[in-house]
């Protein structure tokens, strides 16, 4: 889909009378910002399926599945950092810290909370075992996003003519149909990127958990 801009120089992506976000403006946001930007315009792309043809629905009932687990995913990530805000919090806080400053801030933490379940070395283990699997799901949907988007191309650039001669009727029936499936195709593809590339950009922070982990594991 082609990347336009609006009256005040933002990027946007035309889907009717939408303007949906890009990676370009979506990294301009904070955190908050973008989850509930990007979770709003794949409210605007929508979930429906509407039947253009077996050949074509092939492809697109496949997009539309990746783009609601896609959200799905997003959700559960959104989720887990609602459930975690104090470890966020730390880590925000004490990424630069030296080892030594570290566990001296992990000991004040672990002062606040009385419960072992509470103490920061075991939330951050658990921050980051949720983290993990929403990482490798989100992997997982960004090698299937690459699949049918290659598979889309081929099927209305090379295999058109093959499509009309096997489909015959079917498809010239629903050749109205075409143009705007495509098109919701393609607007289902973009989000679930904006949306696979989010969460990969926040493994960073997991990274700088499991860091943090090991210092803290660590005997000075």
């Amino acid at each position: 889909m082609q990347i336009q801009q609006n009256a005040l120089g933002e990027s946007y992506v035309a889907f009717g009378k939408h303007q949906l976000l890009t990676n370009e403006q979506a990294k301009k946001l904070d955190r908050q910002q973008r989850v509930d930007r990007i979770t709003a315009d794949m409210q605007k792309v929508g979930f429906r399926h509407e039947s253009v043809s077996p050949i074509f629905d092939s492809v697109s009932v496949s997009i539309l599945s990746i783009f609601r687990n896609q959200k799905n995913l997003l959700k559960k990530y959104q989720t887990i950092v609602d459930n975690h805000k104090d470890v966020m919090s730390f880590i925000v806080a004490n990424k630069d810290k030296s080892p030594a400053e570290l566990k001296a801030e992990a000991a004040r933490f672990d002062k606040l909370h009385i419960n072992s379940k509470e103490k920061i070395s075991v939330k951050l283990k658990q921050y980051q075992q949720a983290n993990t699997g929403i990482q490798a799901e989100n992997a997982r949907l960004a090698a299937e996003l690459l699949l049918q988007g290659a598979k889309l191309a081929i099927i209305l650039k090379d295999n058109l003519e093959e499509m009309l001669k096997l489909e015959g009727i079917a498809m010239l029936i629903n050749a109205h149909k075409t143009n705007k499936g495509y098109e919701l195709a393609q607007a289902r593809i973009h989000m679930s990127n904006v949306a696979n590339d989010f969460i990969s950009e926040q493994k960073a922070v997991l990274d700088i958990t499991k860091e943090i982990q090991k210092i803290l594991d660590t005997k000075l």
